[in-house]
């Protein structure tokens, strides 16, 4: 991996880096995501049980067991329901924005290592070919063919090394973006959800969007 990094020149080093830093956010997302993983019909099912008996407690201290995005806008939502609706929703509204910011940490760096890198591999190649250029000219236009081959194949190792890790870079962080919407989703149901069960604090367009 060292000669490879040598071999393709100084612009290979922060793609490697890049890399490690996208694999590091990577693993680390795909365990939080894992920890914070709900089943959301079991959930729903669960307080509702708590709520038709009119044990608002239980419900709360079921929901508080969890460590969800849903647990926590439920706990909030039923600690919350005898404010009036202006409070209520606005308190709602910044529950979820918060949970989606926890959901979306660091999202935007693998999308920026994802497109930043296939750039620093076409910087890399640019950099070797005029390299290349630069030698055919000191050698007055008489190049040998095959030394320049071997240095354009040089310079194309950094373009290459750059898709490499940008299209699993992105693949994943799409994959990861996907199921933060999905889990938006489920924060909008269930408020919903609540709404219609317990008839109070319908809450607006603008609070569904959180």
């Amino acid at each position: 991996m060292l000669d490879l990094l040598n071999k393709g020149g100084w612009v290979m080093y922060p793609i490697f880096f890049c890399s490690i830093a996208a694999l590091a956010i990577a693993l680390e997302k795909l365990i939080y995501y894992l920890w914070t993983k709900e089943n959301y019909k079991t959930f729903l099912r669960e307080v509702k049980k708590h709520i038709s008996t009119k044990d608002i407690k239980g419900a709360i201290q079921f929901a508080r067991l969890k460590h969800t995005a849903l647990s926590r806008i439920t706990v909030v939502y039923l600690r919350n329901i005898k404010r009036n609706q202006f409070v209520f929703e606005d308190i709602l509204h910044r529950t979820g924005s918060q949970e989606l910011r926890r959901l979306e940490q660091r999202l935007p760096v693998l999308a920026a290592i994802g497109h930043l890198t296939p750039l620093m591999g076409l910087l890399g190649t640019v950099l070797g070919m005029i390299t290349c250029f630069e030698k055919i000219q000191s050698m007055g236009g008489q190049a040998d063919v095959n030394a320049l081959a071997g240095g354009i194949s040089v310079a194309l190792l950094t373009t290459a090394f750059g898709l490499i890790v940008a299209i699993p870079v992105m693949t994943v962080y799409h994959f990861f973006e996907n199921l933060v919407n999905n889990r938006s989703d489920e924060m909008q149901y269930l408020i919903s959800e609540l709404n219609q069960i317990l008839n109070i604090h319908p809450v607006d367009k603008k609070t569904k969007e959180l």
